[in-house]
């Protein structure tokens, strides 16, 4: 018999300076907590939202980011994230390392 209690995992593949890297997540598990299990190391600093050294790209799938004070709403709904309080809804593609575009996006137009 199979244990129907266990939950669920999603397939998250991230992508960082040229490398993929592959791991499972929970949906009660961040993104970031996830990789460094599997020993994939993302950048991170305050893992609590609000700093964005974790910031990234989601290309495919969905994440719940209620506490990412550091992304605008309409950047999230573009699919940055914040991997630190991402939590996986599906299979996820991602594009770590997303710091310095996430900054241009969100405040590029008041530095010009």
């Amino acid at each position: 018999m199979s244990d129907s209690t266990a939950a669920p995992s999603f397939a998250i593949t991230v992508e960082l300076d040229g490398q993929q890297h592959a791991f499972p997540c929970t949906p009660e598990q961040t993104v970031l907590a996830a990789a460094e299990a599997a020993g994939v190391p993302l950048p991170s600093s305050c893992c609590a939202g609000v700093c964005t050294t974790c910031a990234a790209r989601i290309t495919e799938g969905e994440v719940h980011q209620p506490d990412a004070m550091g992304v605008k709403e309409e950047l999230r709904q573009d699919g940055f994230a914040l991997l630190c309080v991402s939590y996986p809804r599906s299979d996820l593609k991602v594009i770590a390392g997303q710091e310095d575009a996430l900054y241009e996006a969100q405040f590029g137009q008041y530095q010009k």
